[in-house]
C-alpha cells in the first residue's frame, strides 16, 4: 500500500456490521498505521429500519413509539458493538478511534459526517444489494463513490467470504 504520511490526516471507515464490517476496519487501520492518521468509524441506523420498528410498534400499540427514546437506546446498543470490533481489530490503535452513530439515509449522513469530520479518505464495504430497489434507485456505495468529495475505497470480499 503506497500511502504518503501526511496527505490523509483523518479517515472514515462506514461500518454497517455485514461481512464487509471488520475488513473495513482492517483496511482503515492499516492506513492509519501508515499515515498516521486518525479514525472515525461511523455507522448509520438506517431510516427504514426506524420506519418498520415504528410500524410495528405502533401496530400493537397505537402512538406508543418514541422516536428519541428508541434512538437512544439503538445508538447505545450499536456504539457498544462498533466499540467491541474496534478493540479486535489489531491494525487499529483505539486512542486514534472516534465512533460516531447517526440516523438516517446512509449515504446522506456519511456524506455529511465526510465533512463535519474533516475527512480525508473513506473506505466502506458494499453488502452488494441486487434487490429491485437497489437496481432502480442505485445503492448507498454507488452514491458514495459518485458524490464523495473525497477518495474512496470499497472493499470486496473474495467468493470464499460471502
Amino acid at each position: 500500500m503506497n500511502v504518503q504520511p501526511g496527505k490523509i490526516k483523518n479517515i472514515m471507515a462506514a461500518v454497517d456490521f455485514s461481512l464487509y464490517s471488520r475488513p473495513v476496519l482492517e483496511y482503515a487501520g492499516e492506513i492509519s498505521r501508515i499515515a498516521k492518521a486518525d479514525v472515525c468509524v461511523i455507522h448509520i441506523i438506517n431510516q427504514k429500519s426506524i420506519d418498520q420498528v415504528e410500524h410495528a410498534v405502533n401496530k400493537a400499540r397505537p402512538d406508543s413509539f418514541i422516536l428519541t427514546k428508541h434512538l437512544s437506546e439503538e445508538s447505545g446498543r450499536r456504539e457498544l458493538k462498533l466499540r467491541a470490533m474496534v478493540k479486535n481489530v489489531g491494525s487499529l490503535d483505539e486512542k486514534k478511534v472516534r465512533i460516531r452513530i447517526g440516523h438516517g439515509i446512509p449515504y446522506v449522513e456519511i456524506l455529511s459526517a465526510i465533512d463535519a469530520e474533516n475527512t480525508d479518505f473513506l473506505v466502506f464495504g458494499p453488502k452488494g444489494r441486487s434487490n429491485l430497489e437497489g437496481f432502480l434507485f442505485g445503492s448507498v456505495a454507488e452514491k458514495l463513490f459518485r458524490h464523495s468529495p473525497v477518495p474512496v475505497m470499497s472493499l470486496r470480499l473474495g467468493p470464499e467470504s460471502r
